[in-house]
């Protein structure tokens, strides 16, 4: 398979950093042709400074490179935006997480989100909520009813299974408690003060040209349809360097305003013990040294699509240093995940426009990591 190498976005250095793009090149190069990936841009985030590199081709049919303008559907990581604007509303006092969604939303009142709160639906602990929301919902008045009639199949608090219509529900909630629209709030209150101007749910007419068409698992053009909650849980597009300031501000790289700060380290806060992950505000850490064989079981598709027990961490745990933090995001075209080493004050951004293995995305950053000096092979 020949793969067309674009220049890299150096931010920090005229001259770019050769010794990285040696250890990173390979894995990538050898990652794409194993899992015919068109294009993919990577971002590593360090104290220096945010280096992206940008590999292939954005549309396959069109052979545009890819670039730092190319946008990528984040899939789920577009899940960590929707926890830090409700850990924002919480800073702000418009949200208490350990109140009852149904205080927030009354037409939830006498339903099983009488007893599920915020908390719940940001660490997956709600009760069994299914991963996708069902086909009848097509809009929300039919979810609102749909959530009405739905009885827990799990213990709330004590069984994580991982939801779009958690996250979903939590992002509506929020919502509710700023009295905004989800999309405005999460504009005004997250993306713009992060500095983040490519950053879309609905890609507008004069940034089409820089939306990387997907692709299927067939190999077939596809991009990420509307559907009830896409917002909320999976409907971020934007570019590598973007994403890369939620990872900076993260890892305490750039300057954001107090309120804004304490929501994002909010989210970082161990809440849940899942096996050998913590399970943050969407965000899962494991704690360092951490070896391939853990990460790939815990970004697996058994705790994704399978309960797993879960155990209250009592009092909740402080955001750590000596941890690694992810989270995978897919639609049927793209294939995303994001690393952070708060220790090392480093993070990496994996953006593809296609859906991959989780385990082929985990291996590949563990290799960059170790081989760059900022992970062990444990």
């Amino acid at each position: 398979m020949l793969l067309t190498l674009s220049a890299s976005s150096v931010v920090w250095a005229e001259s770019g950093d050769q010794g990285v793009r040696r250890a990173v090149d390979p894995i990538v190069e050898s990652l794409m042709a194993d899992q015919q990936i068109p294009g993919m841009a990577i971002a590593l985030v360090r104290p220096q400074g945010t280096e992206v590199f940008n590999y292939g081709v954005a549309d396959r049919k069109t052979q545009a490179p890819v670039d730092d303008d190319t946008l990528f559907e984040l899939g789920s990581v577009s899940k960590t935006f929707t926890a830090t604007l409700a850990s924002v509303a919480a800073v702000q006092g418009k949200l208490d997480l350990d109140a009852p969604v149904s205080r927030y939303l009354p037409e939830l009142k006498g339903s099983a989100f009488d007893a599920i709160n915020g908390e719940n639906l940001a660490t997956h602990t709600g009760g069994g909520l299914p991963l996708f929301v069902p086909d009848e919902v097509k809009d929300r008045k039919a979810l609102m009813a749909w959530y009405r009639h739905w009885q827990p199949s799990e213990p709330i608090g004590a069984s994580r299974v991982y939801s779009n219509l958690g996250i979903g529900l939590l992002g509506v909630e929020t919502a509710a408690s700023l009295d905004e629209p989800f999309v405005t709030a999460m504009r005004e209150r997250v993306f713009s003060p992060l500095g983040m101007a490519d950053a879309w749910y609905d890609v507008p007419d004069a940034e089409t040209e820089h939306y990387a068409m997907g692709e299927s698992k067939d190999g077939e053009p596809i991009r990420v349809s509307p559907g009830v909650l896409d917002d909320e849980a999976y409907g971020i597009k934007t570019t590598a360097e973007d994403l890369a300031r939620l990872v900076q501000a993260n890892l305490r790289l750039i300057p954001v305003d107090d309120d804004l700060q304490s929501a994002i380290d909010a989210t970082r806060q161990g809440d849940f013990q899942v096996g050998d992950m913590t399970q943050d505000l969407i965000w899962e850490q494991y704690p360092l040294p951490v070896s391939l064989e853990t990460l790939l079981a815990g970004n697996g598709y058994d705790m994704i699509l399978e309960p797993n027990p879960a155990e209250a961490i009592e009092p909740p745990q402080p955001p750590r240093d000596d941890v690694w933090i992810n989270k995978t995001g897919s639609t049927n075209g793209f294939g995303a995940y994001v690393v952070m080493l708060p220790g090392q004050r480093a993070g990496l951004i994996m953006l593809a426009n296609r859906n991959y293995p989780n385990g082929a995305r985990v291996e590949a950053a563990y290799r960059i990591l170790v081989a760059l000096g900022l992970s062990s092979d444990d």
